[in-house]
């Protein structure tokens, strides 16, 4: 159990604006919005109230940091008023990649989880084996279940890794199918693990032009 912050101590408005700050910092990545609210012993709506707050003032002052919604939290980020002078400093963050076959899978499973990697194979028509086993050693997915067995056929679904890499506070912020766009996520840094192979393995038995099934 946390100890309260405030046992020996009150905090201004401009000392919970700092407090935020440091402990979005230190944690790095999303902090959930209701475990926060409880460490700062306020309610979310308070919270929100002082997140909201502290962004204007980032933004008032061109500071280099902001603060988004992720995962069912907030993150500390760098501001993106600043993105092409982080570029042309440091570059790209990795060189590794998520293929185009991985994101295809990361899509089917994030728009129709809980999904079946015998319902992914369908609809790609070739296998998915080594895009699945990536994407679970990324954590960006994880086994919830299972239609049968679930060592005979366990279902897929996103984790919270997934909302944090793709800065969106929950699935119904996904976009419309029709914004998306089937091309190679650069910069992905995660232990260093890229998919070196462009497709999974055909496993319609008919090469290429095998129609495959629509994705919904």
């Amino acid at each position: 159990m946390i100890q309260s912050l405030f046992l020996n101590k009150t905090y201004s408005r401009q000392e919970l604006y700092g407090l935020i700050e440091a402990i979005l910092f230190v944690n790095g990545k999303a902090y959930d919005k209701k475990d926060l609210a409880a460490l700062l012993e306020c309610s979310v709506e308070d919270l929100e109230h002082l997140i909201e707050e502290m962004n204007a003032n980032y933004k008032e002052a061109k500071r280099g940091l902001t603060i988004i919604p992720v995962a069912h939290g907030y993150q500390l980020v760098t501001s993106p008023l600043y993105h092409q002078e982080m570029k042309e400093l440091f570059g790209k963050r990795s060189e590794n990649k998520l293929s185009p076959s991985a994101l295809e899978v990361l899509a089917i499973i994030a728009y129709k989880q809980p999904v079946s990697k015998d319902e992914i194979d369908r609809i790609r028509g070739v296998s998915s084996s080594r895009s699945l086993n990536l994407l679970l050693t990324l954590k960006l997915i994880t086994v919830s279940g299972s239609s049968d067995d679930v060592f005979q056929n366990p279902l897929y679904v996103t984790t919270e890794r997934f909302l944090e890499l793709f800065r969106i506070n929950s699935l119904d912020d996904l976009p419309a199918l029709s914004q998306l766009e089937w091309k190679e996520m650069e910069g992905f840094d995660e232990e260093g693990f890229a998919e070196t192979e462009e497709n999974d393995e055909d496993i319609s038995g008919e090469g290429e032009n095998t129609e495959k099934e629509t994705l919904f």
